[in-house]
């Protein structure tokens, strides 16, 4: 029988095999769309996409509209906070043209300036230098963290003061995501996504306010304090969390409570003991308060190899893993599928972003998703999408083959 977007991903999620196997292309902050990409694949397609709208200014990301969603037969919707990056909320769209020269829409408080080597210079919200976009470049870089001064001692922060910094959720916000949450639920039969969280919250990966080499000398030669700082931005991921669960818990499948990539390609950033002492603690208490308060899963994202720190995502709560790095080093997904299949569901690994998906021809692309679909569909418990985003340079063909193979190969026998 032929299921609804929402029951099928309903079943992936709760390790059931539905119908087929649902994708996901667009649906989330980390399986999204390139802004330059998706003018392309309206082109590909031969209709209007009018100007497209990049919600999320820091990947470039596109609000996929209803016929490319259509296209790409994708089983998920994603609830957009207000704001997303830099502090700009996304309202009162202006014009802008990108350095592909494609005209696409930014927030009304997108701010730059051209610089004299034709870098163009982003400003947050408030009128800080705070990224860059090469003349030639399709993304905007974070300003590099200052070298590491082994000559200074490094400041602390007061825990009182950081928690103060943590932005919450308003009121007005809350009423705006429940009636948004109830109007997507009630009018579509998409699942629907929670987006990331909104606040600075240290658990997830903003390094609770320090420079990033800073926080790795941290981690291990402050352990108390960076514990200390780590609950505290716990404790305040958890009202947010309580807030945001109270307004649109009852109409949303998915949570997205950590974005940060905690490996590179060949091995996690950190020892996988101080992941368990310091951060697995907080993200614990995170899931706890989804799963004591809704239906909701929880989603993790964290690209590159993380091998030695799935165990603990999985203590702590986590209900599904993304991307699924399948190129980096012990994340072949036949083995990650034996060992973790009956507690994750794996919403990803589909086809490889960096090798495959850009780089290949059609048939490359069929033959790999063939593949990954042998080894993730039995028993249901994934979501198929590529690993990451669809980027700006993936022929619209690879994407088509993409989509036409799991709808051809990605169904369940009756």
């Amino acid at each position: 029988m032929m299921m609804t977007s929402r029951e099928r991903v309903r079943a992936a999620i709760a390790h059931k095999e539905p119908d087929r196997v649902p994708i996901d292309i667009g649906g989330t902050k980390t399986t999204g769309i390139h802004v330059d990409e998706y003018i392309k694949i309206g082109k590909y397609l031969g209709i209007d996409t009018e100007l497209p709208r990049c919600y999320e200014q820091f990947q470039m990301l596109a609000r996929v509209e209803e016929p490319v969603r259509r296209w790409l037969h994708s089983d998920v919707l994603q609830l957009e906070n207000l704001y997303e990056t830099w502090g700009y909320r996304n309202s009162d769209w202006k014009p802008w043209k990108n350095t592909a020269g494609n005209t696409i829409l930014m927030p009304g408080d997108f701010q730059y300036e051209i610089e004299n080597n034709g870098d163009i210079a982003l400003f947050d919200i408030n009128g800080r230098h705070v990224a860059n976009m090469a003349s030639t470049g399709s993304y905007f870089e974070r300003l590099a963290n200052p070298p590491l001064d082994l000559s200074k001692e490094i400041t602390m922060m007061d825990t009182e003061q950081f928690k103060k910094s943590v932005t919450l959720y308003t009121d007005e916000e809350l009423r705006i995501l429940e009636k948004r949450a109830k109007l997507m639920y009630e009018t579509t039969d998409y699942s629907i996504h929670g987006g990331a969280l909104k606040g600075k919250l240290g658990t997830t990966g903003i390094f609770a306010g320090h420079p990033f080499t800073e926080w790795l000398c941290i981690l291990v030669s402050e352990p108390e304090y960076a514990e200390e700082i780590l609950g505290a931005a716990g404790d305040m991921a958890v009202k947010n969390i309580e807030m945001y669960l109270q307004a649109v818990g009852s109409y949303i499948d998915t949570i997205l409570i950590s974005t940060t990539d905690f490996g590179t390609q060949t091995g996690e950033l950190f020892s996988p003991a101080v992941f368990q002492e310091l951060y697995m603690p907080n993200y614990k208490k995170m899931c706890d308060c989804v799963h004591e308060n809704s239906d909701v899963k929880t989603m993790f994202h964290s690209c590159g190899s993380i091998r030695n720190i799935i165990p603990y995502f999985i203590e702590a709560g986590c209900d599904i893993l993304n991307p699924i790095q399948a190129n980096s080093y012990r994340m072949d997904p036949a083995e990650l599928k034996a060992e973790f299949g009956n507690d994750l569901v794996f919403w990803g690994a589909g086809v490889d972003s960096q090798t495959v998906y850009p780089g290949g021809s059609p048939s490359d692309v069929r033959n790999q998703v063939k593949e990954r679909l042998d080894i993730l569909m039995p028993g249901g418990g994934c979501v198929f999408t590529p690993i990451h985003n669809t980027q700006f340079d993936v022929p619209a063909e690879n994407i088509q083959a993409f989509v036409d193979t799991v709808l051809e190969y990605g169904i369940y026998e009756a």
